[in-house]
């Protein structure tokens, strides 16, 4: 009942702004309200359905359309969409689509040409398939896919759209608004092999900085950043990988003049209404499970729009929202990838859960290393329990109970490090706990550093010590019965991502592969 009300005050203040009196002919008005939406980190989230578990969801871009359906009813003809990158990885339906043919429409882009999207940023997991899978995707798009800050290897050349001006019509009066983008620059550690020596993915603030200022150079009374990045920081060391930050948006509030709001994404969090030196911050949480909303008040002064006010907030679909239309539109894709995670792989004596998987030594995780080994042929293996939540189920074993464990698209690498090296890793890894004085701690872990950063290594037998400080935890580590050395040498199998040295693993940042 709120939402309808508040749609229905909406819908009344717009039909009151700048009204002429009785009897006269009307005119343009004074004031208007322009009225921006955004979502983030949609992962191939189109219909609000989970296919690990096979069960219906309250999240997904169609559980997103009747809000919008909503904000646009009350604000007819004033509104803009965008989504601020990570579309084309991060579930099943996206690994089924990954290898498109020429002129052959993505889903997620189907999905996001029937919603009527204005842009979308380009995130970092849309290099996970190569660059060629991005550009048949964005090829197929009725909106542009835009980055102000990568650029042809070696030139200054844009390698996409840095950004679109689109027009709205608001109190009779036309208002441009100018949308950019960014793509954190870390992809040239997480997707080296996709992207070197073919793009450059250069510092945020200095690229988007010119990108701004041309927008308004153009005529843009509205500038719109979607940054695939959060607040500020970096998961990766920036000193020693010489890669700059991937967080930027306070850095861009600060220091780039002429930006009115900022949709962040990429750090899967929620913000609904901060504001940066004047500049409104909001980020969407992913996998369409809200809406961000920024709500501009517009006054024609001198002969242009200019903000007068603007506010934030995010919305979240009540149960059981979807899009008929999307259901229909989607139900090939879906049925294709319904299909592909059905297909029994495989049977298990037992059920094996994940829940203590970062706590104890449990079957998963040494199921996940044992494969990795032997894949490998390294010595030693890592992985991460990247959900809490999977599981594989005693009887038939599917394509997406396995799919469940490892939901990332990484690919495998054996590299080869030192004991010394070993040591650091795991002391890195041990940065998850909390210190623990006396082992009476209400709080284990670290709530800043996610769960995929804490890496579990098989091969050789090891004790924490969280009674220690923070980088003295290791007080035990062993191979076959013998110490491990500094000038030890192992292989170990390892993804991709960490191999390069993200989540601030620095020590791994060059080790061969063998």
């Amino acid at each position: 009942m709120r939402r309808v009300t508040a749609a229905l005050a909406l819908t009344a203040l717009a039909g009151c702004a700048g009204a002429p009196p009785a009897g006269s002919a009307p005119g343009p008005a004074a004031e208007g309200r322009l009225v921006l939406m955004g979502t983030t980190d949609l992962h191939g989230w189109i219909l609000p359905y989970d296919y690990y578990t096979g069960e219906r969801t309250n999240n997904g871009l169609a559980a997103l359309v009747p809000l919008m359906d909503s904000v646009r009813a009350a604000n007819p003809g004033r509104t803009v969409l965008v989504e601020s990158g990570d579309l084309l990885q991060g579930n099943p339906l996206d690994f089924v689509h990954r290898r498109l043919a020429e002129g052959e429409e993505h889903p997620l882009v189907r999905a996001m040409n029937l919603v009527e999207y204005d842009a979308a940023a380009i995130g970092n997991h849309e290099f996970n398939y190569g660059i060629e899978h991005l550009d048949r995707a964005a090829a197929a798009a009725r909106f542009p896919f835009i980055s102000a800050n990568i650029f042809r290897a070696g030139t200054d050349q844009h390698a996409y759209r840095p950004s679109t001006i689109v027009e709205r019509t608001v109190g009779g009066r036309t208002v441009r608004i100018g949308i950019t983008a960014v793509t954190p620059p870390g992809v040239l550690i997480w997707d080296r092999d996709n992207v070197q020596g073919r793009l450059d993915f250069r510092e945020i603030v200095p690229s988007v900085r010119p990108v701004v200022a041309d927008l308004r150079a153009r005529g843009a009374d509205v500038v719109l950043v979607a940054a695939h990045g959060g607040l500020e920081g970096s998961s990766y060391d920036t000193a020693a990988t010489g890669v700059p930050a991937e967080n930027a948006s306070a850095a861009m509030a600060r220091e780039v003049p002429g930006i009115d709001v900022i949709f962040m994404g990429h750090t899967h969090r929620e913000v609904a209404d901060t504001t940066i030196d004047g500049v409104l911050v909001q980020q969407a949480k992913n996998w369409g499970t809200s809406l961000a909303v920024a709500e501009l008040d517009l006054r024609w002064e001198d002969g242009r729009w200019t903000v007068a006010n603007k506010r934030g907030r995010v919305l979240r679909p009540a149960p059981g929202s979807t899009s008929p239309r999307l259901e229909a539109a989607l139900a090939d894709a879906h049925e294709r990838t319904r299909a592909y995670v059905a297909q029994v792989i495989g049977t298990s004596e037992a059920e094996w859960t994940s829940a203590l998987a970062r706590t104890r030594d449990t079957p998963i995780l040494d199921l996940i290393n044992d494969v990795q080994m032997r894949a490998t042929g390294a010595e030693l293996s890592a992985a991460s329990a990247f959900s809490l939540t999977s599981r594989i189920p005693q009887g038939p074993v599917t394509v997406a109970d396995v799919a469940g464990l490892y939901v990332y698209d990484n690919t495998l690498k054996a590299i080869r490090i030192s004991g010394a090296q070993l040591r650091a890793y795991l002391e890195k890894s041990a940065e998850y706990y909390l210190p623990c004085p006396a082992l009476a701690c209400d709080t284990l872990t670290n709530p800043s550093i996610p769960g995929y950063n804490y890496d579990v290594v098989s091969g050789v037998d090891y004790t924490l010590d969280l009674t220690k400080p923070v980088g003295q935890r290791l007080v035990r580590l062993e191979r076959n019965g013998r110490a491990v050395m500094p000038a030890d040498s192992f292989t170990i199998a390892i993804n991709n991502y960490r191999a390069s040295g993200a989540g601030g693993f620095s020590m791994l940042i060059g080790a061969p592969v063998v």
